[in-house]
């Protein structure tokens, strides 16, 4: 049983009563006198003395012991003075919030314990810990230093300001101690509760200066009472008692949100929440770290710092919980902006600590994973759109080389090869040290070679960093200063840092207006990766003593938290804000920048200092990984947690930008193109497939392996073109409804338990199930794998093969090296095009509605089609197919798209999976494989903008 539940059960103490103040002494027998025949006894009540007659002796009982032995009676006094004098007040300080001993509160079991000074900038010691308020135990495996049961660190109730249907205003102040376990004052504070909608629910913990009532919000606040909402909610409204929000689902009495049993505090410096959990899977809190699966360590109290930095640049401080036992999921998302630290507790537990801000926490309600993912987009950061351009979603190539003349002599190879490609970055470096230009000196040909990509019909993306190397081109911008204190009308005040071994200076966001000026020098571009954007400093040392100390890093990045990036005392003008407050959403004030200066058409942004979903605006083109298995693992888990935060549009340079070894022989070389393969076969089915190489490093495009390797790269390609139409589709879903593009098994069988873990499978969208091999094959050949299939009828993507998995089974598949594991779910219906040399190009060609035979007799597919000239509301089509027991149907429900040469609207084929017909059932126009159970119509040429719509009879074997 849960300890907090069993706290429930127990009778901690009972109300004392009143006595008036004394203490009986207890009575002292009287001394026998001798007589020679009578006894005079000293009658206790009366003193008047009795004639002792003979009597018989008898031999003393237990209660004669127990009622009169001396012995006992000292111990009955000891007990009376230990109840009196120490048990009874801690009781009664316990029930007046004041209790300040030590003593019977640090036996705390060592799973239910919470950590105590995680991060301090003290050594931590016994002293330390103890002088903090907390326990030590320096033998166990957990944490040191932990909190005492009750924790010290929590606030009483001192008023009720509002209680209304919707929303709940207390004001607390600490409990029993005044400051936080740093030393900083904890000052009185107010908590708000309100619901703004019936699945989202907001809980504030401000402290006073901070805005009150205010809250990240781009949705309606809709004021819901709490009885229409999914939630109950219950907060400590008793003077007096100690303070916990508690939020459960209103159907299941699941606990979404708990305070009650971790540590509370908030000061100028230190933010502490912590909620309980109903389960150890949950998934998100990214990306402070890089992991190979999606389970998180709470047996071990386990931590991530959340700080954008080198290796690790997203911020994003939500996640996704499941209750096993129910199957429903809730979302939960802390609404701060400072360098953060987020521990896994075994209680289970997950512990938010922060360098500052304020406590503002959003629960979702769910339940099932596409609900939280709308709830979160729709309400908190905003739904992904417009949509990518559709060319992004082809294939792309950058790389970092200092002999100019590599790049196009990739991209001649890749033409003669007839490998589709459909954009060029030149070189990542191409602008230099700042953003606004090209660097025309070390990179001469550029304008050439971009011209030449146009006539090619190839899109150009400009990596821009935030840095300015030249602050004349911004003359009405503002510049972080050094710090609070200086003047900023001169350049000496300004904070300064390196970049490609040149000064630069950092804007204070927003510009004014001055990129659009400058688009000509950025050789028109028709997308833009916005790189170094934490913002990075290649001086590492330049904090080491203009930082003022704080009482409180995160304990992963305490000696690294200013490594490559700017001073946290650095101060924005514009915002009034030191650089710690803004740090971790620098990235997305670097994107605005961008995106506030419309071009006319539809524009790609990739932006690597991700925070907020990228506002919705954006792509993450992935982490700059080293070439081996465990890498490969790491960014399939990165690009689904980006779909969870509401960035559709992500992916990760396939094989990696660093070579794994420094030694290259050819047994490496063998082992390296193996691994490269099998990533090209994953890398290009993410949302965003592109090939990236660092300077010094081995080339990683398609065309830099053997012959045979290119042919099978080329193969891959050519799939991840013909899939393209069904990727757009599933772009226009997320940007009505929020769910990811790739997502994770479980986010599509959320009721199966047996997907809480999976991380080496994907689906894409809910109808493709991908299934890559991600281990070393020694013999070369091919390797078997264990696939998991949940519950339904699966069909082979090439062959049409089925497997029916009943409730969900593993099965081992042995994969050759030519071959990707792909499988479409019975009930699925989505189209494919025939692969063109560019993303353009396909859209020419007619399209193929594939469907997967359901077990349901009705199911439903769509086609989004726009004119790809709008910025964000583009002139579209949808196009809906319906399978039922005997007709294919295919209508259009939305149009706006008049029609173009460049974009076709016709249907030409239709192929169904799993169906066993006998041959009087095949209808005259069709063609039937009784092997593969595959029934196709061909030429179709339904064209949507001809004819509203378009039935096919057929009749399905009984």
């Amino acid at each position: 049983m849960a300890f907090w539940k069993k706290w429930t059960e127990e009778v901690w103490f009972a109300p004392k009563e009143e006595d008036d103040g004394t203490v009986q002494q207890p009575v002292q027998p009287k001394k026998k006198k001798k007589a020679k025949k009578t006894k005079v006894v000293q009658q206790e009540d009366y003193g008047v003395p009795v004639e002792d007659t003979p009597v018989k002796q008898t031999k003393p009982t237990i209660r004669d012991y127990l009622l009169l032995d001396s012995r006992i009676r000292i111990f009955y006094v000891v007990v009376l003075c230990a109840l009196l004098g120490l048990i009874f007040p801690t009781a009664i300080s316990y029930y007046l919030g004041e209790y300040q001993a030590d003593l019977s509160n640090c036996n705390t079991p060592t799973q239910n314990r919470f950590e105590c000074m995680s991060g301090s900038s003290v050594a931590l010691t016994q002293s330390s810990c103890e002088a903090a308020g907390c326990c030590w135990d320096s033998g166990s495996g957990t944490p040191k230093c932990y909190h005492n049961n009750p924790t010290r660190y929590t606030y009483k109730v001192d008023d009720i300001v509002e209680e209304s249907d919707y929303k709940i205003i207390v004001d607390v102040s600490p409990e029993r101690r005044q400051t936080d376990m740093f030393g900083n004052t904890m000052p009185a504070a107010r908590i708000i509760v309100r619901a703004v909608n019936r699945h989202h629910l907001i809980v504030q913990m401000i402290a006073p200066g901070q805005y009150e009532d205010t809250f990240r919000l781009v949705t309606e606040d809709e004021h819901t009472p709490f009885s229409q909402t999914e939630f109950q909610v219950s907060v400590s409204m008793e003077k007096r008692k100690s303070l916990a929000v508690v939020v459960r689902r209103a159907s299941t009495g699941d606990v979404l949100f708990d305070t009650s049993y971790g540590p509370l505090a908030i000061t100028d410096e230190y933010v502490e929440m912590s909620t309980t959990v109903p389960s150890e899977y949950i998934y998100g809190l990214g990306q402070g770290e890089r992991r190979q699966s999606f389970k998180r360590n709470f047996v071990n109290y386990g931590k991530t710092a959340l700080h954008n930095r080198q290796g690790a640049d997203s911020y994003h401080p939500f996640f996704m919980a499941v209750s096993p036992t129910s199957g429903l999921f809730h979302g939960v998302f802390w609404d701060n902006s400072y360098p953060l630290e987020v521990q896994f507790s075994p209680v289970p537990a997950v512990s938010f600590r922060s360098m500052g801000g304020s406590g503002v926490f959003h629960v979702l309600a769910g339940s099932t994973p596409s609900a939280v993912s709308h709830q979160f987009t729709r309400d908190i950061i905003g739904l992904p759109n417009p949509l990518p351009p559709f060319w992004s979603l082809g294939f792309h190539l950058c790389r970092e080389n200092d002999d100019p003349t590599v790049g196009r002599k990739t991209l001649e190879q890749m033409l003669t090869s007839n490998i589709s490609f459909d954009s060029d970055c030149i070189d990542l470096r191409l602008s230099g040290p700042g953003m606004g230009a090209v660097d025309q000196q070390s990179f001469p040909q550029a304008a050439g070679d971009r011209e030449w990509l146009r006539n090619l019909g190839k899109k150009f993306i400009l990596a821009q960093p935030p840095h300015v190397l030249d602050i004349d081109q911004f003359p009405l911008s503002s510049w972080i200063l050094r710090n609070r204190a200086v003047n900023s009308s001169t350049t000496e005040d300004y904070e300064t840092g390196l970049r490609l071994d040149t000064a630069v200076h950092y804007p204070s966001y927003p510009l004014v207006n001055e990129l659009s000026d400058l688009y000509d020098a950025m050789l028109q571009p028709e997308g833009f990766n916005l790189i170094d954007n934490w913002p990075s400093n290649e001086n590492k040392s330049s904090c080491t003593e203009s930082d003022r100390p704080r009482s409180f890093t995160p304990e992963r990045i305490r000696s690294s938290i200013t490594n490559n990036t700017i001073c946290l005392d650095a101060f924005h003008p514009t915002q009034q804000l030191e650089h710690v407050a803004v740090h971790n959403h620098y990235g997305i004030q670097h994107l605005k920048a961008f995106v506030d200066h419309a071009y006319g058409y539809p524009f790609l942004y990739l932006n690597r200092a991700s925070a907020l979903g990228n506002l919705g605006r954006a792509g993450y083109p992935g982490d700059d990984y080293t070439a081996n298995w465990a890498s490969m693992k790491m960014a399939l888990v990165q690009v689904m947690e980006m779909g969870l935060f509401g960035v559709s549009l992500s992916g990760s340079p396939i094989c990696g930008v660093y070579n794994s070894s420094a030694v290259i022989d050819n047994l490496a070389e063998i082992k390296e193109e193996q691994l490269c393969t099998r990533w090209y076969q994953m890398g290009l089915l993410l949302p965003f497939a592109h090939s990236m190489t660092k300077l010094n490093h081995r080339a990683r495009s398609p065309v830099d392996w053997s012959l045979n390797t290119q042919r099978i790269l080329a193969g891959y390609v050519q799939q991840r073109y013909r899939l393209l139409s069904y990727y757009y589709t599933l772009f226009y879903e997320a940007s009505m409804q929020g769910t990811p593009v790739v997502r994770p098994l479980w986010y599509q069988f959320p009721r199966d338990n047996q997907t809480y873990l999976l991380s080496e499978q994907f689906m894409i969208g809910g109808s493709l199930m991908v299934c890559p091999v991600m281990v070393q094959d020694d013999t070369e050949t091919s390797i078997p794998i264990t696939i998991y299939f949940p519950s339904g009828t699966w069909y082979d993507y090439y062959t049409g093969d089925w497997i029916y998995s009943g409730d969900g089974k593993k099965t081992t598949v042995t994969t050759g090296l030519n071959h990707l594991n792909m499988f479409i779910l019975n009930g699925s219906v989505f189209t494919t095009q025939e692969p063109g040399s560019s993303a353009e190009q396909t859209r020419l060609n007619s399209y193929t509605v594939t469907v997967g035979f359901p077990i349901s007799s009705n199911v439903t597919g769509w086609l989004y089609v726009d004119d790809g000239k709008g910025v964000d509301k583009p002139a579209h089509d949808l196009i809906r197919f319906i399978f039922t027991s005997d007709t294919f149907t295919m209508e259009r429900v939305h149009f706006e798209f008049l029609g173009s040469k460049d974009i076709s609207t016709v249907v030409d084929r239709v192929r169904i999976l799993g169906l066993e017909l006998k041959t009087e059932q095949i209808p005259p126009e069709a063609n039937y494989n009784p092997y593969t159970k595959i029934l196709e119509f061909n030429q179709l040429n339904f064209n949507w903008h001809e004819s509203d719509t378009y039935s096919l009879k057929f009749v399905i074997n009984p």
